[in-house]
């Protein structure tokens, strides 16, 4: 193994590979990735991925609008197949939720997303298969889709290696050692590899890696799971579903089936992030099944394929910590977004790295800074606390 590196990566999850793959693109130097499972493991591996653009927030619009250019042109922007499909996306809304549907929508019209609003009759024509009493307007947006997690996660490392990018999968990283308020190494399962530029991609773990350095962060763990199902026949085809009325999302996977799972608004599901059951339970199962039923009652003759659970990793605003941490010279973060970190976390990674090598930043990532929320200047959501729109 490496015993010194220009730059270590800390975890081999969307957020880690996508950093790793443009520091690699820019030049950087000898870049080391450690990922004591395998590549997208955990929380990626498990991502819904969905590449869509529904938020209210400027630096979140701007980050999802450079996903899909990335994702409709993957070859080229990131190196290989990331199984992108377009499918569209639509956002159902009843009574209860028109006025917070409006207000996301003024500002993705603001930004020119593309993003619309449609009466229930277009939303029939779009899925004709759905029953939808109490849904008076939807928003649509065509280019949204989805991609495969663990094949962009593979594509971004693998493109990279032949521009001095090696990552080691089976190799956990143990902590920052630090000398006199800068980084020197990083302690490996392997021994330690000396640098001076860390990125702290770790996920779940990325609390207790930021610690070894000295650094807190405030985040919170929540159990998250979706289920697939085999779509009856003939029942047809229809975008990426959001549907905060049955608390539910769900879109196409692959052909023929259904992936879903629940949506706004959910709690919390606090787990101990080293000893979960990654399996789905069946009260969650029944959840996302009613939900189904409801929106659509054909689903009840759907057949169950599997199911999983896996972690949001949640910042006090739901959005991720990414940027350079003041009190420790070499230290950047990049973790906590779970939940929509998948799409972000390529032009995350683009713009990070251009940080880190000292240039000019495509997309601005100051209002991600992990010291926002001392700052006072956390994210805020039409949608309320708890949400990342």
């Amino acid at each position: 193994m490496d015993r010194t590196a220009d730059a270590v990566i800390i975890g081999g999850g969307i957020m880690g590979a996508s950093v790793g793959h443009f520091l690699a693109r820019r030049g950087f130097g000898r870049v080391v990735l450690l990922e004591k499972r395998s590549l997208a493991a955990v929380s990626t591996g498990h991502s819904a991925a969905n590449v869509r653009c529904s938020y209210s927030n400027p630096v979140t619009v701007a980050l999802a609008l450079r996903a899909f250019e990335m994702f409709e042109h993957d070859r080229d922007e990131l190196g290989g197949p990331t199984g992108f499909r377009r499918t569209g996306q639509v956002i159902l809304f009843g009574d209860a939720h028109v006025e917070i549907g409006r207000q996301v929508l003024e500002s993705e019209r603001a930004h020119d997303t593309g993003t619309r609003e449609i009466g229930v009759d277009e939303i029939r024509e779009l899925a004709p298969q759905f029953d939808l009493e109490g849904v008076v307007m939807g928003t649509y947006q065509a280019r949204s889709g989805y991609a495969d997690p663990v094949l962009t996660t593979r594509t971004l490392v693998e493109e990279a290696k032949d521009r001095q990018l090696v990552a080691y999968e089976g190799v956990g990283a143990r902590g920052i050692r630090t000398e006199s308020g800068r980084v020197a190494g990083v302690e490996t399962d392997d021994g330690e590899i000396a640098t001076h530029v860390v990125v702290n991609a770790a996920g779940p773990w990325g609390g207790r890696i930021g610690n070894s350095a000295g650094v807190t962060s405030s985040v919170q763990w929540s159990r998250e799971s979706d289920l697939i199902l085999r779509l009856p026949e003939n029942f047809g085809t229809f975008p990426i579903v959001a549907d905060p009325a049955c608390h539910i999302y769900f879109r196409p996977q692959g052909d023929g089936s259904l992936l879903a799972g629940l949506d706004y608004p959910k709690p919390v599901e606090p787990l101990n992030i080293d000893d979960y059951d990654p399996n789905l339970d069946a009260a969650t199962r029944g959840k996302i099944e009613d939900g189904l039923h409801r929106r659509a009652p054909a689903l009840r003759d759907a057949e169950f394929e599997r199911g999983w659970a896996s972690i949001y990793t949640i910042t006090d605003d739901w959005h991720p910590l990414v940027g350079s941490e003041p009190d420790v010279e070499g230290l950047y973060s990049c973790y906590g977004g779970s939940g929509h970190g998948f799409k972000l976390g390529p032009p995350i990674g683009e713009s990070l790295a251009q940080i880190i090598a000292g240039e000019k930043p495509g997309i601005d990532l100051h209002p991600l800074r992990p010291t926002r929320f001392a700052e006072g200047e956390p994210f805020t959501s039409p949608w309320g606390a708890g949400n990342r729109g």
